[in-house]
């Protein structure tokens, strides 16, 4: 253990809060360690693990492909997953369980250092804790339905990967050192050094955290130097010069990544230009929006409290005035953004983080007045209580979760039918000499990991193909599996979702191509039937994620569909169809050549009877 303490504690109570959800998981589900950390990964976070293992082996242009070579390489957030990366060429697949520790630990240590400034010990401890348990104690007391509460749940802090489990570390960091900055000496090298690396870090994982830090950095020097800021930066230029030089030492990579990359991979993933009229647009709605009047009640109340906070010299009011201008960064970084910005993508990530840091504003503040009027220091015994009380709270939430994912029929049998069909694969075949073809994305991943030799269909977003080669890759395999043009343009269809339009098909091989809301659509096509256009063209702006193709788009890949001739096509070895899914009871799959080796309720697999398979 560590000399320190306080962090012997936070590693303990790191290792107790990590351990909760890996016990639970071995203990209700019995399969393969690859297989364990696809369904156990917070949200999608699972579509990153093929980019992760692709940096850790320097696999980058790998078209799963035997007529396909010398592609470009695929866009990667190399700052958000290069210590994962590392981690899985030493330890395989178990370095997605260790980075779950570790991040739990660095984020606790963060914010136990920022606390420390201003709370004692074990105070800052019962903070942190607080804070990482959030989206527990939302989920317990069933408030995500409060409006935006689900947003401080979902966008503060989880264990996606990469984002927020590596990307908001930066930024958390860059909090720290701007606390560190409001209490001790402001400039110097150490300081600068790490401010250029955390700020190129975030750039290359997530940049619109760097926007916002870059605009809270400027924040803070006027804050504290007012009017003389800029004589500050001519006095201290070698510092700022020394920030820049490793800043641009550490994105260094992301570019030479970004130059030779394969644009249409970033074209996927729903990267537009923006033109002066696109930027007028989106300008216009953030500044609607800035002048509803329950923002500007917020913004104006909240200033006046800081205000009356540095008037009345609250105690520790310093760091009510750092989260303050984080929060006021977070207003001002999309404006900046888009004025400065000749392409955009999901902008919404900046609505995300003014919510957040409105939340965490609040809380700071909450926290620093009982502190100063009620002078109230925690002693460890009621640390203690608080310490077990939240990990608690956590501990139950993880339980439940687990178990309601176990009582869900559904979602249990497939996990249980995913393992005993990749069992059965890596039983009776040898994958890294094969070829996959699946439409399930999850399964993709799992044969990517697995290090599957070809793949007859892949997500788009996990290779570096073209628009073209991917639609051929799909038509071939209809035809293939004996389905015709109308079946396919119904895969295709456009369909809707709760508030969006969102064909999850779609999504797997084109990703965001077709994103259509009320400021863009597939080349600005205004072509779609009454009811979609409708519903597309008085959408928000921001509906990035909405997808609807245009009528013309649909003609011309039907037309591809029948000229194109199954030819040069590469015949798997392992076929896995969901059996829920409406195409699959239009698949014909020649039993001359296939064996059917499982049939459950939502897997079917099919193995080549030439392949040294026994088939019943």
């Amino acid at each position: 253990m560590l000399r320190n303490k306080s962090i012997n504690t936070i590693l303990i109570i790191s290792i107790f809060l990590f351990s909760i959800k890996w016990i639970l998981s071995f203990y209700f589900f019995k399969e393969n360690l690859s297989v364990r950390i696809i369904f156990e990964s917070v949200t999608d976070g699972h579509y990153y693990y093929p980019l992760i293992k692709y940096l850790a082996f320097f696999e980058f242009n790998n078209s799963f492909d035997p007529n396909i070579d010398n592609l470009k390489i695929i866009p990667l957030p190399i700052a958000g997953i290069f210590i994962h990366s590392i981690f899985f060429k030493i330890f395989g697949f178990i370095a997605f369980i260790v980075m779950e520790l570790l991040t739990i630990f660095i984020f606790l240590i963060i914010f136990y250092k920022i606390f420390l400034y201003f709370f004692s010990e074990n105070e800052s401890i019962v903070l942190s804790l607080l804070l990482f348990t959030i989206p527990s104690i939302v989920t317990i007391l069933n408030i995500e339905n409060l409006p935006y509460i689900n947003l401080l749940k979902s966008n503060f802090y989880t264990l996606r990967v990469p984002r927020p489990m590596i990307n908001a570390l930066y930024l958390f960091t860059f909090l720290y050192l701007l606390i560190s900055m409001e209490k001790e000496v402001i400039i110097n090298k150490k300081k600068f050094i790490l401010l250029g690396l955390i700020l190129g870090l975030s750039l290359s994982s997530f940049y619109y955290f760097f926007v916002i830090e870059a605009t809270a950095f400027l924040f803070f020097l006027i804050y504290k130097f007012k009017f003389d800021f800029f004589k500050k930066i001519l006095e201290q230029r070698k510092n700022f010069l020394l920030s820049i030089f490793f800043f641009l030492l550490s994105i260094l990579p992301f570019f030479l990544n970004l130059l030779f990359h394969e644009k249409e991979v970033t074209e996927r993933t729903c990267i537009f230009n923006l033109d002066f009229e696109r930027k007028r647009i989106l300008l216009d709605h953030y500044l609607n929006g800035y002048i509803k009047i329950e923002f500007l009640s917020f913004f104006i109340v909240g200033s006046f409290l800081v205000y009356l906070a540095n008037k009345k010299k609250i105690l520790n009011c310093g760091i009510i005035n750092i989260f303050f201008i984080l929060f006021l960064s977070s207003v001002f970084a999309p404006i900046i953004f888009i004025i400065l910005s000749n392409k955009s993508c999901v902008l919404y990530h900046f609505n995300n983080a003014i919510v957040v840091w409105a939340f965490l504003f609040v809380i700071i503040y909450f926290i620093t007045l009982l502190k100063h009027f009620f002078k109230v220091e925690l002693n460890i015994n009621v640390c203690r209580i608080f310490f077990v009380l939240i990990s608690f709270l956590y501990c139950l939430n993880t339980y439940l979760e687990r178990e309601n994912k176990y009582n869900n029929q559904f979602a249990r049998n497939e996990r249980i039918e995913f393992q005993k069909v990749t069992s059965l694969i890596n039983d009776n075949i040898n994958i890294s000499n094969s070829t996959f073809m699946t439409f399930d994305s999850d399964l993709m991943i799992w044969a990517i990991l697995n290090n599957v030799k070809y793949l007859s269909l892949i997500n788009c977003l996990v290779v570096s193909k073209t628009d073209v080669m991917i639609e051929n890759d799909l038509i071939k395999s209809f035809k293939f599996l004996n389905l015709n043009a109308q079946d396919f343009k119904y895969f295709l269809r456009n369909k809707k979702e709760s508030w969006r339009y969102i064909n999850r098909d779609v999504a797997t091989f084109f990703s965001q191509k077709y994103q259509a809301n009320s400021l863009i659509t597939f080349n600005d096509s205004k072509n779609f039937n009454a009811g979609i256009a409708k519903n597309i063209f008085s959408s928000s702006p921001l509906y990035q994620q909405q997808s609807a193709i245009p009528n013309e788009e649909f003609a011309r890949l039907e037309k591809k569909f029948k000229k194109t001739k199954l030819e040069n096509f590469n015949e798997p070895e392992i076929i896995v169809l969901e059996k829920l899914r409406f195409l699959n009871i239009n698949i014909i799959i020649k039993k001359q050549n296939y064996c059917k080796l499982y049939d459950g309720n939502i897997y079917a697999l099919y193995i080549k009877k030439n392949s040294g398979v026994k088939c019943n």
